[in-house]
């Protein structure tokens, strides 16, 4: 459960239950006032396990703030009933903005709409309306807006200075904290292990991917001795894994160029159930309907990286949106 990593910084383990991530680790930094960051999805079982560290550790919310290193549901769903009043709620300016809009369901059908052009059908469209994690399991309205930080700001809790450090990819206004005394990073979602972060398309980006490995380059050079990923215990050294992610996306974007050279005029739906992935199902068609809406996002994102570098190009016919190889591209490399 809670674990005391040094003095005046705690690890909660919240579980995400039926989520292939398994778990969200949420860190308390204590002090004359608290910073928590990260929450766990807004469902019972996060509820349960927060409280209960909480109170293990003796943490007054009264006199915590909550910090949240980007906008997805799992780390910010408790934030609303984790808050109290007169402690801020603080987010990345530009991923408040998209947060707030998620409570439209205007916006989830736009979404889910251009989900349909790139292969998928309305029927698994309406599935996911009431079940997916992201829209469904999403905090309460705040009732104001979020306390918004821009790259570069500094939090004082528990005698650390942590420096806010934009890392788009993830999500458009994803953040790390930087405490440089103690040379360790918050780093979210930004760099995991075992697991690679879900890259995907975003509204109003061109170029999620190329945004993330920018990123990457930006705190690779940190001097970094405590690592404080995510999603799951382990750990290990920052240079060394954001290496490791950057081989990573390269081998997909070859595996995504291939298939697109190979059969043109395919789906982004179709080629993502062509490409090689890390989950337990024998094929594309026993994925959970839920990690194919994710599976594919990240494939568009790859196939945009590939667009703007002139690799490939799309089209719409007869409603659906279909990828063709540009024959004088020489590769991702």
């Amino acid at each position: 459960m809670v674990e005391q990593l040094a003095p005046g910084l705690w690890r909660l383990n919240i579980p995400l239950v039926g989520n292939p991530l398994k778990n969200l680790n949420s860190f308390l930094i204590t002090g004359e006032r608290n910073l928590l960051i990260d929450t766990g999805f807004n469902q019972p079982a996060c509820k349960e396990a927060m409280d209960t560290q909480l109170r293990e550790i003796g943490a007054d919310l009264g006199r915590t703030d909550i910090f949240m290193t980007h906008l997805h549901s799992d780390h910010t769903g408790l934030s609303t009933y984790l808050h109290r009043h007169g402690c801020a709620v603080f987010l990345s300016g530009t991923d408040a903005v998209r947060r707030e809009e998620y409570s439209r369901e205007e916006v989830w059908r736009e979404k889910y709409a251009s989900y349909v052009e790139n292969g998928f059908t309305w029927e698994e469209m309406n599935w996911l309306w009431d079940s997916n994690p992201a829209k469904m399991e999403g905090p309460e309205p705040l009732g104001r807006g979020f306390d918004r930080l821009e790259d570069g700001a500094v939090l004082e809790y528990g005698g650390r200075k942590l420096r806010c450090i934009l890392t788009p990819g993830h999500t458009p206004g994803h953040l790390c904290l930087y405490d440089a005394e103690n040379e360790t990073l918050f780093s979210g979602d930004h760099v995991l292990f075992h697991i690679s972060p879900n890259i995907c398309r975003w509204e109003g980006i061109p170029d999620a991917l190329g945004d993330y490995l920018k990123s990457l380059d930006r705190v690779k050079e940190l001097p970094v001795k405590l690592l404080l990923p995510a999603h799951r215990a382990e750990t290990g050294n920052l240079r060394t894994r954001v290496e490791e992610l950057k081989a990573h996306h390269a081998r997909r974007l070859d595996d995504a160029l291939r298939i697109v050279a190979e059969v043109p005029g395919l789906t982004a739906y179709e080629i993502t159930g062509r490409m090689q992935w890390s989950i337990r199902a024998r094929n594309w068609n026993e994925f959970p309907l839920t990690q194919k809406f994710f599976a594919v996002g990240e494939a568009l994102a790859h196939l945009d990286w590939l667009e703007v570098r002139g690799g490939v190009t799309h089209r719409l016919e007869n409603g659906k949106e279909r990828y063709f190889p540009i024959n004088e591209y020489k590769g991702v490399n």
